[in-house]
């Protein structure tokens, strides 16, 4: 059954971006309005939460507990130095994203610049731009960091241990990394590299603490910076 799941699931985290790419190929030459985009972030969020209640579905079936997938206590219980490396990356990564957020709250001139570099960039057109936008993007990326943290690393790790017992641990960063980097293949090459490393640093987190509570925050806070990346607009036809 868990085999099951597994395949599955790694169809799901393929099948996700060759939609998203589809879709935008739709609309490739269509100019963006802040209606367009708040449906976008109300069919993500939709999704995303699809896919939480699809895993808890599976782990229903399967008698899993939710301590099992990451919703347990902290518990420190691997190398030291695996530990302490994993927790100066993540507090590396925690204090630039903050200092980004802080910088495109208090700068007109970095939201200006934002703007400027963001013109021909592939993901410019998710970015939030109104204040109605901005807040119903929140939710979605807060939706995002649950959903993915749940999907790529709880329930991919439960199984890959279930499957593959004697599966070393460099596999189990490796395996649910790449695939959370192709999942992002829509803001290209150099995309994809980052939210893989992103994503390996995220289940490296996960599995220093044996729960999800910290790879979310830190999900959400390094998604939060773009929700202010730019100036807000008048609210567009």
């Amino acid at each position: 059954m868990y085999i099951v799941f597994l395949v599955l699931l790694i169809v799901y985290m393929l099948l996700f971006p060759i939609r998203y790419i589809l879709k935008a190929k739709k609309s490739k030459n269509i100019a963006r309005t802040e209606e367009m985009r708040l449906k976008g972030y109300r069919n993500g969020t939709i999704e995303f939460w699809v896919g939480v209640a699809v895993v808890l579905i599976m782990v229903l079936i399967g008698s899993i507990s939710l301590a099992d997938i990451g919703f347990g206590r902290l518990s420190f219980n691997h190398n030291f130095w695996f530990t302490v490396i994993t927790l100066s990356l993540s507090g590396i990564m925690l204090v630039y994203n903050l200092y980004l957020l802080i910088s495109t709250l208090a700068s007109k001139k970095v939201r200006e610049k934002n703007k400027a570099e963001l013109t021909e960039d592939k993901v410019a057109d998710v970015i939030p731009r109104t204040k109605k936008e901005k807040r119903l993007y929140l939710l979605f990326i807060f939706s995002s960091a649950v959903s993915e943290e749940v999907v790529c690393r709880g329930f991919t790790v439960f199984l890959l241990q279930t499957v593959f017992p004697s599966i070393p641990i460099f596999l189990i960063i490796l395996i649910p990394s790449m695939l959370f980097g192709i999942g992002h293949i829509w803001q290209g090459l150099e995309g994809v590299i980052e939210c893989g490393l992103v994503g390996a640093l995220f289940m490296c987190l996960f599995l220093v603490t044996g729960s999800l509570l910290l790879p979310i925050i830190l999900h959400f806070i390094c998604d939060l910076p773009t929700t202010f990346l730019l100036s807000e607009e008048p609210i567009s036809a």
